[in-house]
């Protein structure tokens, strides 16, 4: 098998559906599955997937319980017998019907490369979705979600921080990639050991994107290939936000932990 693309449900089980059919459309001279693993499946989550059981190319996977993100994704590639892994967002749509062949092609014309993901367009406003990041710093994150952002001494920080001075029409290898869209070799995963299951919902994707320039291998944007995504955020909010989202308060502790384990250490990319 080629390809293994790897969909996490928990709350998109509609869009979810959208996507596999996309992805299903998709047109290629390899073979490739889809595991859908579903976190928290209640009967309703499972009846909603039920069409899907009868289809050769897709592997259900029903989790009783909430796993949280990269150890359902762990789980997950556990029965994928790809040598590429694709993880994929709920929420993307393939409507190029060469996406795939084009961002598999890409991908092996350049061993070098260790995480791989295509533009996403919003669905909303047909604006480019900002999924490259520099690596977090904590001054930084809290800047970016307080009115600390409009100062003049950490504007550009932030700014740096948000990857806007980046241009998103080239191609270009950058510090992380949200992992809403990631290409990644199974052999590379594999020496990682995956996603870090000491977080629970956030920051593993900047985790193992630096674990991945550890390793000597590059993080690339490839703008030539576009996806749609929803453009909904659980992350999004700023200060108050805080003490009304479950999700602001499990990235603060995500982030505790990220900070912790990389505290003092150099930044990986040359």
């Amino acid at each position: 098998m080629k390809l293994s693309i790897i969909i996490l449900d928990f709350a998109k089980s509609t869009r979810a559906l959208e996507n596999i059919a996309a992805l299903l459309r998709q047109k290629t001279n390899f073979d490739f599955e889809i595991i859908v693993a579903v976190n928290a499946a209640t009967d309703a989550k499972k009846q909603k997937f039920a069409t899907l059981v009868s289809q050769p190319k897709i592997k259900l996977i029903f989790n009783n319980e909430n796993l949280g993100y990269p150890r359902g994704v762990n789980e997950a590639v556990k029965k994928a017998s790809g040598e590429i892994l694709a993880i994929v967002n709920p929420d993307i749509i393939c409507r190029e019907e060469n996406a795939l062949q084009n961002l598999v092609d890409f991908f092996g014309q350049n061993p070098e490369i260790g995480v791989l993901a295509p533009r996403q367009i919003r669905d909303t406003d047909g604006a480019t979705e900002m999924t490259i990041r520099a690596f977090p710093k904590l001054s930084n994150q809290i800047a970016r979600r307080t009115f600390l952002r409009r100062l003049p001494i950490l504007r550009k920080r932030v700014a740096y921080d948000e990857c806007r001075n980046l241009d998103l029409s080239q191609i270009q290898k950058v510090d992380w990639l949200q992992s809403s869209f990631w290409l990644v070799a199974r052999d590379l995963w594999e020496k990682l050991d995956g996603l870090d299951e000491r977080f629970f919902l956030f920051m593993s994707d900047p985790d193992f994107c630096r674990r991945a320039w550890e390793a000597d291998k590059t993080v690339v944007f490839l703008p030539e290939v576009a996806v749609a995504a929803d453009g909904v955020r659980c992350s999004s909010g700023g200060f108050l936000a805080f003490f009304q989202k479950w999700t602001l308060r499990q990235h603060l502790r995500d982030a505790w932990k990220y900070y912790r384990k990389w505290h003092g250490k150099k930044n990986p990319r040359n």
